[in-house]
């Protein structure tokens, strides 16, 4: 693994999506490709990033990868550039195109010394992916961590016709009320990750013990691994 904002890992089992994505297919300088585009700016040397890995079943695929801040300042709304790559290191998949949601291409809050995990659930190709790369870009930083607190209940997983959802609640430990709180989890299973998903909560209340309930469909078999969710407050 790499550090410095940049890390890649290699996927040999991952074979299809549902649907190839054309634009999204754009390789380098996808980031600059129009108003709503990602803008990465500089390579941020304060988040290390790890674990970077697909994930995939037929007709989806992941990529989980672990952040840390490893200044003491809390860093906020930090920018993320995926890019999945297959045979010939040809570009299938970017997420540095305008239209995707924010919790797809950043991460609003990472405290100083502190690690979350993160998950883009909607790569979209319909080619063999065999390597991820994640690049962390510059965000704001700030003093201290004005975030509310959170914290998630402990998850249970049920299976239907062979996809795994995990169900869990959202809970509040402040009285800052949050909106579209992304919540990534991932599941380990010898020190490998063998599942991953997301959620974005819409509504949280603003008072301590308030909680919202939420599913994630995981890509990938979660079967006898350990469940670990990181949900991320807006920067206060």
């Amino acid at each position: 693994m790499a550090s410095c904002g940049l890390a890649a890992i290699s996927f040999a089992a991952c074979q299809s999506t549902e649907q190839e994505s054309a634009k999204l297919a754009r390789a380098g300088g996808a980031q600059a490709a129009g108003p709503a585009a990602l803008e990465l700016g500089a390579r941020n040397r304060s988040v290390r990033v790890s674990q970077v890995t697909l994930v995939g079943e037929p007709g989806r695929v992941a990529v989980a990868a672990r952040l840390t801040n490893t200044s003491t300042r809390a860093q906020t709304n930090v920018p993320l550039l995926v890019r999945v790559t297959g045979r010939g290191g040809k570009t299938l998949y970017t997420n540095g195109t305008g239209g995707i949601e924010a919790s797809l291409q950043r991460i609003a809050l990472l405290r100083g010394g502190q690690s979350a995990w993160w998950v883009d659930d909607q790569v979209l190709t319909s080619l063999g992916a065999s390597a991820a790369r994640l690049r962390a870009g510059t965000g704001s930083s700030a003093a201290g961590a004005g975030a509310a607190s959170l914290s998630t209940s402990a998850p249970q997983i049920a299976q239907q016709a062979g996809v795994a959802t995990l169900s869990a609640s959202l809970v509040n430990h402040s009285s800052t009320a949050q909106s579209k709180v992304p919540v990534y989890a991932v599941a380990v299973r010898g020190g490998q990750i063998v599942a991953a998903g997301r959620a974005v909560v819409p509504l949280l209340p603003g008072r301590p013990g308030a909680s919202a309930p939420f599913q994630i469909v995981l890509v990938g078999n979660p079967a006898g691994a350990s469940l670990q969710l990181d949900a991320i407050a807006s920067a206060g």
